[in-house]
């Protein structure tokens, strides 16, 4: 008989899929405390976490999720809730809040509402067939009372993100749009602007309440004009929008423009301005919405209102793990401060400024609010 050279444990083909005193082994932790990682349990050491992670990997150590729903009538899923998944900034936040909630032992399930109340529903339903253990929710509507009913009626944990539902228990993580948008115009205001307008998402939510009015209260106290205020519809998020509020800041005398819109809507209010004559930021000064790759390297590079989305989404995460440990939590808000990145899309404004007017008055064809 020839004697073989014994094969690692963890490297052996079993008939079956290895168990979780296989991985506890492999990880060189108890069973408890590799049901504790799998389970999402928060007062983990990272670097136990980390261990355990490392050997699921390395003995192909799969859960079995229907096992596993069947003992805790857990399903192990959060629905994530967007207007649009190909929105870039709904996009990021998914790709962290997934990476964060693997972590975790919990998958992610994406719905989209296509920006419309109805499909809102119809997709919060859907989230719910799916027995989701808990929501995480970008709204297209805040104010909407039959979504308020609807939330009400949920007994899932709820997340909101940047989202204010009255009468609805929930966790909350906000970005302070109306800080970032006084610091945009003290920006423009330290550089000479006494004209500038602003464009703001849908006011149906709370980003864009909250950008309008901090923009109101920047200008009624440093003694700027409020050159014009547009507010673009969720229906109305495209380039076409973007180059109708070039025309009629152009036409309002606008020296600068504060964009706190998609960034489809701002791509469209440089595109109008080129094409009107308009130079940025020498004829009139843009501070966009949200900072991207794009952003940094077009020319002139955008001058932006930056929210960390990595940031908001592991907030959202930590949310939901220990909601679902601890159902008794009190509803808890984190509020996440915006920043501005100052590039080249802002400067003084010149004498010439205001003088492509004349080209935007023969092109406007107003259909936003404002």
């Amino acid at each position: 008989m020839t004697e073989s050279t014994p094969v690692p444990a963890e490297k052996r083909r079993h008939d079956k899929d290895p168990t979780i005193l296989d991985l506890a082994r492999a990880a060189s932790v108890s069973k408890t405390t590799a049901s504790r990682v799998l389970n999402g349990a928060p007062n983990v050491a990272p670097e136990t976490r980390a261990r355990v992670l490392e050997a699921m990997k390395r003995i192909d150590y799969h859960v079995n999720t229907a096992a596993r729903s069947l003992r805790t009538t857990r399903t192990f899923l959060v629905g994530y809730l967007v207007p649009a998944v190909a929105n870039d900034i709904f996009g990021k936040f998914a790709e962290v809040l997934e990476e964060e909630l693997r972590h975790d032992g919990v998958g992610l399930v994406i719905a989209s509402s296509g920006w419309e109340k109805e499909g809102e529903r119809v997709a919060l339903e859907s989230l719910r067939a799916r027995r989701v253990d808990a929501l995480v929710l970008s709204l297209v509507d805040d104010r909407d009372p039959a979504v308020g009913t609807l939330l009400g009626s949920i007994s899932q944990p709820i997340v909101l993100i940047d989202r204010e539902v009255k009468g609805v228990t929930a966790d909350v993580v906000l970005t302070d749009e109306r800080s970032a948008s006084r610091e945009a115009v003290e920006h423009l205001a330290a550089l000479g602007h006494r004209s500038i307008g602003v464009a703001a998402i849908s006011t149906s939510v709370r980003p864009g309440r909250e950008s309008l009015a901090g923009f109101q209260a920047a200008t009624a106290s440093l003694g700027v004009h409020s050159a014009a205020e547009v507010v673009v519809p969720y229906g109305r998020v495209d380039r076409q929008s973007g180059h109708e509020i070039a025309e009629q800041m152009l036409e309002s005398g606008a020296t600068a423009i504060l964009c706190c819109v998609p960034t489809t809507v701002t791509a469209g209010v440089l595109e109008r301005l080129g094409q009107l004559g308009a130079d940025v930021p020498r004829d009139v000064s843009v501070i966009g919405f949200d900072d991207s790759d794009l952003a940094s390297v077009m020319r002139p590079r955008l001058t932006v209102l930056a929210r960390p989305l990595e940031q908001v989404s592991r907030y959202a995460a930590r949310l939901i793990t220990s909601r679902l440990v601890n159902r008794a939590l009190r509803a808890r808000v984190e509020v996440v401060r915006m920043g501005l990145l100052a590039r080249d899309s802002t400067g003084p404004p010149s004498a010439a400024a205001g003088l492509s007017a004349n080209a935007a008055r023969g092109a406007r064809q107003p259909n936003l609010e404002g």
